[in-house]
């Protein structure tokens, strides 16, 4: 008894410091929790791959950070909400504003006007201009020249209090429409969305947005009675979009071929019905049917001369009769 006992004791021991043990030994062995930030496409990013968005962040004001990378991907500047309050040394994996790069070098944001200057050359630099019109620069780190197809922008305004800015990159033409006193355009327009829906109420478009020549078009309600036509900046030498371009001759669809004229009708005219094979829709060759007709021909005489015997022995029989009586 004492033996069981004791064996007992022994495994209800060890059960339970098995049981004290399990999570110490499953913590040792999870993933490290990872601290989440925000892209600018509103994405989650786990801590672990911060390095493709951190850089050297710079304060440019109204609550801004810069935070300037130039790796791999280019030269880039991530704007990002950080609040009055900052200081170097502080967080700044937060919110998003905007991110300037070759494609997209300028923008706007809390009143700031950025943009990304030499972004072909070695040494990009960022220009900030304050509301008050004075100017910051801030280096980027140094990186390799490229061919930059970037041109632009070129203003056009399209009346109405409505104006576009007018670029060529290595993705196409693109057209931003901005509203009177507007510093954020309300829309983009580029290779893939080339115009404005009716809806909208103005026509803005972008002509043959694959080609080498595009030409933005535009009519305003308030604007000139015929439609506005402005070429897109022309394409550096040397610059190589990311797509081929495409010649500007129209697609013309084939014209469905008009249906043949009825054919007009007698008044009055009988209608044949057709009866045998010819109403089973067989068709008869030729031979065929001349030997039907042959045959109908030959039918119809053999029946004629049936006849007239017949009415040759009736005369006949009549007249024995007669003769008798």
């Amino acid at each position: 008894m004492r033996t069981a006992l004791a064996l007992r004791t022994s495994i209800v021991t060890a059960a339970l410091t098995g049981a004290l043990l399990i999570p110490a030994a499953g913590s040792a062995f999870a993933a490290p929790a990872t601290a989440a930030v925000q892209t600018a496409a509103g994405q989650t990013v786990a801590a672990s791959d911060n390095d493709r968005y951190e850089g050297e962040p710079v304060y440019i004001g109204e609550g801004l950070v810069a935070v300037l990378r130039n790796k791999a991907e280019g030269p880039e500047a991530w704007i990002r909400a950080v609040g009055p309050d900052w200081k170097p040394g502080d967080t700044y994996m937060v919110r998003v504003v905007t991110k300037l790069d070759r494609t997209l070098p300028h923008d706007t944001a809390n009143g700031l006007s950025l943009e990304l200057t030499k972004a072909a050359t070695a040494h990009p630099v960022l220009v900030v201009t304050a509301k008050n019109g004075s100017t910051k620069s801030y280096p980027l780190p140094a990186g390799q020249a490229s061919t930059d197809c970037r041109v632009g922008p070129k203003g056009q305004p399209m009346g109405a209090g409505v104006r576009a800015e007018l670029y060529v990159t290595e993705n196409g033409p693109k057209a931003v429409l901005f509203h009177s006193g507007d510093d954020r355009g309300w829309t983009t327009l580029d290779r893939t969305h080339p115009a404005l829906p009716d809806s909208e109420g103005i026509i803005a478009r972008i002509v043959n947005p694959s080609s080498a020549t595009p030409v933005f078009e535009w009519k305003t309600q308030g604007g000139h009675s015929e439609i506005g036509r402005a070429p897109f900046p022309a394409f550096p030498k040397g610059c190589k979009p990311s797509y081929e371009f495409t010649g500007t001759v129209p697609v013309v669809k084939p014209t469905a071929p008009a249906p043949a004229p009825a054919k007009p009708q007698t008044v009055g005219q009988t209608a044949v019905v057709p009866k045998g094979p010819v109403a089973a829709g067989a068709e008869l060759p030729v031979a065929a049917a001349e030997d039907t007709d042959k045959a109908a021909t030959w039918a119809a005489g053999v029946g004629l001369m049936a006849a007239f015997g017949a009415l040759g022995a009736s005369v006949h029989l009549r007249r024995r009769r007669d003769s008798r009586g």
